[in-house]
């Protein structure tokens, strides 16, 4: 029976088999409610992996794991493909001489992006095309897919720890400070604490802090993550005293994930009190705003 058409995607309905397999810029959209396709894709760099050793381990449907890596010399977008049952979930510590290859250079931005953001376990990864006697490059094709499942409880306590921080600036020379230090660095550093610490909910290394300036047309925004926290500062700081003042302070070293975003007023409405400046990132925004942040910086990296 021949595969429907919508415009450039073939529809398929669970248990229909396509006639051919699937090929060129034509993409296979499966109704799931429990996932949506993202993306589809080949596996770039096979050529470097031993893939001939596993190739009769592979199938159709074979779950696989991305992995960022963010070290990587040749591209800063880069992500890895390897199979599930070779990768533990961090890729800190993970031996890249064990993957299948990555994600093509020319679609791997996004993606990206939303690992950086901590969106790991949103996506699910299989195997949908394997050909075996043609080019490297063209051997292995992936569906990624972005899971739509109700939240558990456990779920939702998760969610409810990874709503973002702000920071409000009211100062413009401040502002314009901060907007220098991460073009020229790439990071910036505050200190913030207090007494009683305990009583205090400020970021853990890797943790999300949105910087925003509000010059009473327009908001610009950052999306920054914090890399090292007290003695972990070291490497960053001019001065090494900044570390060891007595004021119940420690000093945060924060990294761009996203940014600068100008917006308008009427495309961003904060509250009122939040604009009067929030100098130190002691709670978490509300989740509805949280969300409505993620949207916007997940839409800049698209744009």
């Amino acid at each position: 029976m021949p595969i429907p058409l919508q415009g450039d995607i073939a529809v398929v309905e669970e248990g229909q088999v396509p006639d051919q397999p699937h090929g060129g810029d034509m993409s296979i959209t499966t109704h799931n409610e429990d996932k949506k396709l993202f993306m589809e894709c080949s596996i770039a760099g096979i050529s470097f992996y031993d893939i001939d050793a596993i190739w009769n381990e592979l199938q159709i449907g074979t779950k696989l794991a991305l992995v960022r890596h963010k070290d990587n010399a040749y591209d800063k977008n880069a992500v890895a493909v390897t199979l599930v049952g070779d990768y533990d979930g961090d890729p800190d510590d993970f031996d890249f001489d064990f993957i299948l290859g990555y994600i093509p250079r020319k679609c791997n931005e996004a993606l990206a992006a939303m690992l950086d953001m901590g969106w790991q376990d949103m996506f699910e990864t299989e195997i949908c095309e394997l050909k075996e006697h043609v080019p490297y490059s063209d051997r292995i094709h992936i569906s990624i897919y972005i899971k739509n499942r109700e939240s558990t409880e456990e779920e939702l306590e998760e969610k409810e720890g990874n709503r973002l921080r702000m920071v409000v600036i009211t100062e413009e020379d401040k502002w314009r400070h901060l907007s220098e230090q991460l073009w020229q660095k790439g990071y910036t550093y505050f200190r913030w604490g207090g007494f009683p610490p305990w009583e205090l909910d400020l970021p853990s290394k890797g943790d999300k802090v949105v910087f925003l300036y509000h010059d009473g047309e327009r908001y610009f925004m950052y999306l920054m993550q914090t890399i090292a926290i007290g003695e972990q500062s070291i490497p960053f700081l001019e001065d090494v005293n900044e570390l060891y003042q007595v004021d119940d302070c420690t000093v945060y070293v924060l990294s761009n994930v996203v940014g600068p975003i100008a917006m308008e007023n009427n495309e961003l409405k904060l509250p009122r009190e939040l604009l009067k400046g929030k100098y130190q990132p002691d709670e978490r925004v509300s989740q509805s705003l949280s969300d409505k942040l993620m949207n916007i910086f997940i839409g800049h990296q698209y744009s």
